[in-house]
């Protein structure tokens, strides 16, 4: 019954969405970030909306350990740094239309999981909101 009533959900809101906005993952095979507990987010320089503290909030809020700032100040025993790109648009107040999240062990360049947001129609909901979705689906991987 469980099962019927998250597909029925699920299903909904794909087609309240559908067209709207997309979510996509994906991980290299075999690697999984269910139980990485060390993260660091490299900041953005572009970043004029915070993402990266919010990133770090998300983070935390499924209990890993998270810090942020420029690579240089990555701690010792991080575990994976996670880098993301943003695009905005403006209507009457800025909305994310675009976010990728990549993460890549800490001590290597090559990218294993991404996670990606997009919009064609800029969704009204706070961005944190956005990318709470995009950290639930990244951990999942």
């Amino acid at each position: 019954m469980k099962l019927l009533l998250r597909l029925m959900m699920v299903l909904g809101l794909g087609l309240l969405l559908g067209g709207c906005a997309s979510y996509e993952a994906s991980a290299d095979p075999g690697r999984s970030l269910t139980k990485t507990q060390r993260f660091f987010v490299a900041s953005n320089l572009n970043d004029n909306h915070g993402l990266d503290r919010q990133l770090v909030e998300a983070l935390r809020a499924h209990g890993r350990t998270a810090e942020l700032g420029p690579l240089t100040m990555m701690p010792d025993d991080t575990q994976v740094v996670l880098t993301y790109a943003d695009r905005w648009t403006w209507d009457f107040g800025d909305h994310l239309v675009y976010l990728q999240l990549a993460v890549r062990d800490a001590h290597a360049e090559q990218t294993f999981a991404t996670v990606a947001f997009g919009a064609k129609v800029p969704l009204r909901e706070p961005a944190n909101t956005t990318l709470g979705r995009l950290v639930d689906n990244l951990l999942k991987k």
